[in-house]
């Protein structure tokens, strides 16, 4: 049975659409900034900051814990990394703050999942990370992009298990 000339018509559309959606969300990411995400906390009073970043970093840390193993860990790594490497900013030593950020995020996700016997319950007090986490490299004006990037860490975790659930489950439906 022959395809009519609509149905590849239709075809050539869908294409096209789907490519396009594809596409522009690779310039979405291409154009992600950090700044765009920090904004959100810069004009609260550092008592605010640390009440929002708390909230937030807890949320995510609750949802991971039920979500995460090591080993799927181990299995996605490469990948919130690359997915965290399109984060860019114009502020100077940036990298120490993602450096920074990435350690924190692992050490403390690894004590919430309970990595090696180590277990840390939650909720996490944003005051002992800023205490005694943080490495004499990072200076006073960059403990809230620390803060902030340990957030992105975890949603780019996130994101990546619930895109490997989708896969899943999709594979499945085609079985």
């Amino acid at each position: 049975m022959k395809k009519t000339t609509s149905s590849i018509d239709e075809k050539s559309k869908i294409i096209i659409k789907n490519a396009t959606e594809e596409l522009t969300n690779t310039l979405k990411v291409l154009d992600l900034e950090f700044e765009d995400l920090s904004c959100f906390i810069e004009d609260l009073s550092n008592d605010e900051k640390d009440k929002t970043i708390a909230i937030t970093i807890n949320k995510l840390l609750e949802k991971l814990k039920h979500n995460l193993t090591i080993e799927t860990y181990r299995k996605i790594t490469k990948d919130v990394d690359e997915m965290t490497d399109f984060y860019d900013s114009k502020k100077d030593g940036f990298e120490s703050v993602i450096e920074e950020g990435d350690q924190i995020a692992n050490d403390l996700l690894f004590k919430v999942i309970g990595y090696k016997g180590q277990q840390f319950d939650l909720p996490i007090d944003i005051s002992c990370i800023k205490k005694y986490c943080l490495s004499a490299e990072i200076k006073k004006e960059q403990v809230y992009d620390v803060l902030m990037w340990i957030i992105i860490r975890y949603i780019a975790i996130d994101t990546r298990i619930s895109w490997q659930e989708y896969l899943d489950n999709l594979n499945e439906n085609r079985q």
